[in-house]
């Protein structure tokens, strides 16, 4: 039995974002598909979800990029995020950057963005340390399910 959780932001932080971020353009398309990919492998993997690389082709690309926003430096992505209505998803941090501090600061800047006031995320149980992350910046688990 694999779990994950809906976590709702319920104890605003006060920080403010100290980053700028950009809407998607297909000119990052080959760096987001290898990112997304290398971020979310591990993790398919483990919870047996197949395919483990889930971006196969350009179809991914089709629907929905309209909502994910990069961080870019030096013209290299380093993480992004997407903003669905009253849900922050897929916040992803190139493997060689995490661990120092850009998920947090992608996630300050998301919840400056949303237009909802109602903000939540999900996230697999097997990914502690995106809990962690969430949990210190204001979320709370509000339910757990079977995936």
């Amino acid at each position: 039995m694999h779990l994950a959780h809906k976590m709702e932001y319920r104890h605003p932080v006060d920080q403010k974002s100290s980053i700028e971020m950009i809407p998607y353009t297909p000119d990052f398309q080959q760096q987001y598909r290898f990112i997304y990919n290398e971020c979310y492998h591990e993790m398919r993997k483990a919870l047996g979800i197949k395919p483990y690389d889930f971006i196969q082709d350009d179809s991914f690309f089709q629907t929905g990029m309209n909502q994910v926003y990069l961080y870019i430096h030096n013209n290299e992505l380093m993480g992004s995020v997407a903003l669905k209505g009253e849900e922050i998803d897929d916040l992803i941090i190139s493997p060689k950057y995490q661990g120092q501090g850009f998920g947090k600061k992608i996630l300050i800047w998301a919840l400056e963005h949303m237009e909802s006031k109602e903000i939540c995320l999900h996230v697999a149980h097997w990914n502690q340390r995106a809990i962690k992350l969430y949990q210190t910046n204001g979320f709370v688990i509000t339910e757990t399910f079977e995936i």
